[in-house]
């Protein structure tokens, strides 16, 4: 029974951390980006297509924050961001927003998670898009412009079958 109970307690904490990512990721991007995103089923078929990013984290808690921005939903919210419209970005403006987003929903997310802890965050990096496994706390969310997916893993979080 301890056992039931603890994954039980596990698939609630789970429940919680998703709800959390989704939640303060659409005020992110509402507030930093101008954007309205709301929830949504997740169907990942844009993903290898998207502008990718990577933030590793490390502190009280260890881990990485992958984030996936569907490549029509990048000029919009590069733009937005820089106060420009979408034809005056260039890709290098777009790269370094998308990692600037990336950067900011970690922090705040980890923040709103977690906010007694101290963690520091490694520089964003572009990548292939990563996402699923085990252990792995993930929102979509829909965009006027387009999706984005976030995903957290935590270093500490035992893989199960």
């Amino acid at each position: 029974m301890p056992h039931e109970l603890e994954q039980l307690e596990a698939a609630g904490q789970e429940a919680e951390f998703t709800a959390t990512l989704g939640r303060v990721s659409a005020q992110v991007l509402e507030t930093m980006f101008f954007s309205e995103a709301v929830a949504v089923e997740c169907q990942h078929d844009w993903v290898a297509g998207a502008a990718s990013v990577r933030v590793n984290f490390d502190g009280s808690h260890s881990g990485q924050m992958w984030l996936a921005l569907s490549a029509d939903a990048v000029p919009p919210i590069a733009s937005a961001f820089l106060g420009l419209e979408a034809e005056e970005t260039s890709p290098e403006q777009c790269s370094q927003v998308i990692c600037e987003l990336a950067n900011i929903l970690c922090g705040a997310v980890l923040s709103s998670l977690w906010p007694e802890s101290r963690l520091q965050l490694d520089a964003p990096q572009l990548i292939a898009a990563e996402c699923g496994g085990q252990g792995v706390w993930h929102c979509c969310l829909a965009l006027e412009e387009g999706a984005i997916a976030i995903w957290i893993r935590l270093s500490d979080v035992q893989e199960t079958s």
